[in-house]
């Protein structure tokens, strides 16, 4: 149980309702996470813009944006969003075992690329620590051009912010994820 009401479609704020209808037309239904949000148009429009820039505007690929976001996620013990992005995941060609590694074990794991690594260590020590150290930056600069390394930051930056308002309003998962 949400531990303030959703703000089901047609009782959303001002502003909150052209986000709801992008949401639907794209994955089918509007999440609750932004049914938290459609109480301030304000901040459903913003969530709209980051979650638009997060799926279609960064030039790293699916499965590395999924790693960085899913590591913390299970960092978080966010099962909202570990829900969601699991789904994602595997669409990117992320495998379950994979998925399961991605925390501490992954930064060792033979099933992933050094820079696959650099990732996981980058999110994991951000989300512990707001900084990751100077090692961590470093193999992601190794395994990353400049502009993915910051898209990279994004992604991490971005689950932490999510996970802090579901986590925060008890969100749940709308279906089980397929």
């Amino acid at each position: 149980m949400p531990k303030i009401p959703y703000a089901e479609k047609g009782s959303e704020a001002t502003g909150a309702t052209p986000v709801y209808a992008q949401l639907e037309a794209e994955f089918g239904f509007v999440p609750n996470l932004l049914k938290v949000l459609g109480h301030s148009g304000p901040a459903t429009q913003a969530m709209g813009a980051v979650l638009d820039n997060l799926f279609h505007h960064l030039s790293i690929a699916p499965r590395i944006r999924e790693m960085a976001y899913l590591s913390v996620a299970q960092y978080n013990q966010c099962t909202y969003c570990v829900g969601h992005h699991s789904f994602f995941a595997k669409q990117a060609g992320i495998t379950d075992e994979e998925i399961s590694l991605l925390r501490e074990a992954g930064i060792t794991s033979a099933l992933f690329s050094e820079g696959e690594k650099a990732v996981i260590r980058f999110a994991l020590e951000t989300t512990k620590n707001v900084a990751a150290s100077d090692e961590a930056q470093a193999e992601l600069r190794k395994a990353f051009p400049l502009n993915q390394v910051v898209e990279i930051a994004f992604v991490v930056a971005t689950a932490n912010f999510i996970q802090r308002i579901g986590k925060n309003f008890g969100v749940e998962l709308e279906h089980p994820p397929t």
